[in-house]
């Protein structure tokens, strides 16, 4: 008998975060708040009565009267997505006081949906999470949930979630990405959330609690000085308050200062260095973070280019195919770099931690195949092109769960034998896509019927783009699409015939999913019997 084994995760109840909330919504902890405002997006299928939860934010406000504000729709019309029919959108908002907030989530956390807008929202298994500090966006790093946030340019917002983790109601809009798209757009419209850009969020409801008991901002001066300047609200009870700042660089911590606050400012003597700094205000007495700046980048070099265009241009005569000549003329330009303040230097270790943190990067895009240079040498071809087919095959194995594409205007049999049939997973959603050249659709088709193989487990359809519907097209992709509820995307840089026989790079692109509509668009114009190579079954 096989004896049972424990689990070695740890697992964590969810928190309930309620009591924290309550705490954090009185007055002079984090603002003097009166009301909350409610934005609802929702969903509404043909033959159900209830609207189904698409995304609710509330936000805590101050407001001059203590009234509440009856649900007002927000788009005159509803929304309808082409592709999804059957379903309409809509927006609503209101306004209740901060004291009926409680209350509501309590109601939420019972399971009896939520009701705030006096109607029940059918929200699915909501499941709080751990609160989170949102700061405001700081550049190069912008923060993806401010996406959806009210307006948290100052101090930042204490957020409050729960998330629906099955999102089933809303399957179809992952299921195909353009349908969220197209819904963000239209809901863009009448409220600054873009929804498509942070589709996790989507079934959940998000709490904000913006900072207003202080208002702060952070300076950093050229000689590595961290000022941070604030101002408490007028009903505001001062208290003791601290000031901090890191600078990062390389996962090390290259300064640190700690300084309590006094009106209207503090100063942290930060030394000037490369690296990312983050600054926080942290409130002793009620022991809770009343600002962040999130990860920013401080201006250590200043370099001036500078264009002057030359008077004489460069001239030349091309043949055109008449034989005749066309001369051209394009205008040069002189151009000159100044170092005005501080070093070119991209470290302080002369460039080269800069270089070793390069070098680490490239070594890992490299093995995670995110970015792979073939370079053959002589004599070297075979094996250089087993490993590239290799390479294909662990990116087929490791995100072909739900499917893989391959998009080559000179695909053949042969090149759906290396790639695609040794995709693991039975009945993934295997495609290629091609448009025949010295190889015609009937060699393919002979190919694959005298092919020896039990097909076992296989789901693959061959099509041609050709002739009205289909046009040719030169980029070369394997897409995965619905991998982690997204696609994911690597481009060529040949066709597949020739992967690892001469220098071609393969490398992940960062807009997968555009690439992805792009495919799906040319697909779904060659569904007519005419462009089908070879299907199985």
């Amino acid at each position: 008998m096989r004896s049972a084994r424990k689990s070695n995760l740890i697992q964590f109840d969810p928190p309930n975060p309620l009591p924290e909330l309550e705490r954090l919504i009185a007055p002079n902890v984090l603002g003097f708040y009166t009301h909350v405002e409610g934005t609802e997006i929702f969903a509404i299928r043909d033959g159900e009565k209830s609207a189904i939860n698409v995304f609710t934010i509330l936000v805590a406000e101050e407001r001059p009267n203590d009234g509440s504000q009856a649900p007002e729709r927000l788009n005159p019309k509803p929304i309808k997505i082409k592709s999804l029919k059957g379903w309409t959108f809509g927006m609503r908002r209101y306004r209740q006081p901060i004291g009926e907030l409680i209350a509501a989530l309590t109601t939420l956390q019972e399971g009896q949906g939520w009701q705030m807008a006096g109607e029940t929202l059918s929200t699915g298994e909501l499941v709080p999470m751990w609160s989170q500090f949102v700061p405001p966006d700081n550049a190069p790093l912008p923060v993806a949930l401010n996406r959806l946030l009210k307006n948290n340019f100052w101090g930042g917002s204490h957020v409050f979630e729960w998330t629906n983790r099955e999102k089933a109601a809303l399957k179809p809009l992952f299921d195909d990405p353009r349908r969220l798209q197209a819904l963000s757009e239209e809901i863009g419209k009448y409220v600054p959330l873009r929804l498509a850009s942070v589709s996790d969020r989507l079934g959940n409801l998000v709490v904000q609690l913006p900072i207003t008991v202080i208002t702060a901002k952070f300076h950093h001066l050229r000689n590595g000085e961290f000022d941070v300047e604030f101002a408490w609200h007028p009903q505001a009870t001062p208290r003791p308050l601290n000031a901090t700042c890191a600078l990062d660089y390389d996962g090390v911590l290259g300064g640190y200062q700690w300084a309590p606050m006094q009106e209207p400012m503090a100063k942290l003597p930060m030394r000037a260095g490369h690296g990312v700094h983050n600054g926080f205000i942290w409130d002793e007495e009620r022991k809770v973070l009343l600002a962040a700046t999130g990860t920013g980048a401080v201006i250590n070099t200043v370099v001036m280019n500078m264009q002057v265009a030359d008077p004489e241009p460069r001239v030349f005569e091309i043949k055109l195919a008449d034989g005749s000549a066309e001369e051209r003329r394009v205008g040069l330009i002189a151009h000159s770099t100044q170092n005005l303040i501080g070093n070119l230097d991209p470290d302080d270790n002369g460039g080269w931690t800069a270089k070793r943190m390069y070098e680490e990067e490239a070594r890992r895009l490299s093995e995670q195949r995110r970015f792979v240079q073939y370079r053959p040498k002589p004599g070297e071809k075979n094996g250089s092109r087993q490993k590239a087919l290799s390479d294909l095959r662990l990116l087929i194995t490791q995100y072909g769960r739900e499917g893989a594409w391959l998009w080559d205007p000179y695909l053949n049999a042969r090149d759906v034998l290396e790639t695609l049939f040794y995709c693991p997973y039975q009945g993934a959603d295997l495609r290629a896509l091609t448009v025949p050249h010295k190889t015609t659709a009937a060699a393919i088709r002979g190919d694959f019927e005298n092919t020896q193989s039990n097909w076992r487990g296989l789901r693959l359809e061959f099509r041609a783009s050709r002739g009205a519907g289909g046009f040719e097209f030169h980029d070369r992709f394997l897409i995965f699409p619905g991998f982690e509820q997204r696609a994911f995307v690597w481009s060529l840089g040949t066709s597949v015939n020739g992967v690892g026989k001469a220098h071609h790079i393969l490398q992940q692109v960062d807009n997968g999913q555009l690439v992805m509509d792009a495919f799906v668009d040319l697909w779904e114009r060659l569904g007519a019997p005419k462009h089908l190579i070879w299907r199985k079954p």
